[in-house]
């Protein structure tokens, strides 16, 4: 039986939380075995698995921490229940990897009904999920996409790029001052762009993410304006949310939030 399990980037359980499990590379690699709870509750203690990378997708999140879930394809041992949807056990052995066409495969299997736009919303929703892994480093790159990004939303915002060694953290604590909050309902989707209704009438996305992290928001903002313009439910272009900042993304951006009234703040992945 083909099994599915999703890690976080870094190697960590997307819900539970904790430590890395993995090294990311040893590979085949055996969990540390754990207890198994052999009652009828579907979710209980031991190594969680789906016999579908879709389900765990659903589960766990495209990118449950701002990263692009980790995929990878285990073997389960020989005690292994099913429970629902859900698998457990009380050891897997990571075996490999997921292809690239096994987790386009599940993310088209998502259960979101896309109806007519559902190929244009796959390849979208993979496209996020390759710029959230921030495959290139070009800080020059993410700059013009931020400056096409404010266009787009027709904001004459100037950018500050935080580069310091906690260039990051910095952007968020200016965030937090007086003003920026604001400025955000001109920036993201809950503010100007009334994309907050449609989400509500929507409500389909669950599978897009953590709420508290910002890159993840970005991405599920994005695609929610996407699907709803798409649909005619709010009147906004498709991609008003998308262009320039999944470039941006793509070139290694860390994060862009409202830093002061007016003011676009950003930090390259690499400085934290």
């Amino acid at each position: 039986m083909t099994a599915f399990k999703v890690l976080t980037h870094d190697y960590c359980p997307p819900v539970q939380g904790g430590k890395p499990v993995w090294d990311g590379e040893t590979l085949p690699f055996a969990l540390r075995k754990v207890k198994l709870d052999t009652s009828l509750a579907e979710c209980a203690a031991g190594w969680n698995y789906t016999d579908g990378l879709s389900t765990a997708l659903r589960i766990a999140g495209l990118w449950p921490n701002g990263r692009p879930a980790c995929c990878l394809m285990v073997e389960p041992s020989s005690d292994a229940l099913e429970r629902g949807d859900k698998r457990r056990c009380s050891q897997l052995t990571i075996q490999r990897r997921a292809t690239d066409e096994e987790i386009l495969a599940a993310i088209r299997a998502l259960p979101i009904d896309f109806g007519e736009h559902e190929e244009r919303m796959v390849d979208s929703q993979l496209a996020w999920y390759r710029a959230l892994g921030r495959p290139d480093h070009d800080p020059a790159a993410a700059e013009a996409g931020l400056k096409a990004a404010l266009a787009e939303r027709g904001l004459e915002w100037t950018l500050r790029r935080f580069d310091t060694p906690r260039g990051a953290r910095d952007a968020w604590d200016a965030w937090g001052a007086r003003g920026a909050r604001g400025a955000w309902g001109a920036w993201g989707a809950w503010g100007a762009w009334g994309a907050r209704d449609a989400w509500d009438a929507w409500g389909a996305w669950g599978a897009w993410g953590a709420r508290d992290a910002w890159d993840a928001r970005d991405a599920r903002d994005a695609l929610t304006v996407e699907f709803v313009a798409l649909q005619g439910w709010i009147d906004l272009a498709p991609l008003k949310l998308t262009t320039g900042l999944r470039d941006a993304y793509t070139a290694g951006l860390g994060i862009a939030l409202p830093t002061a009234t007016g003011e676009l703040g950003w930090a390259m992945d690499d400085v934290s």
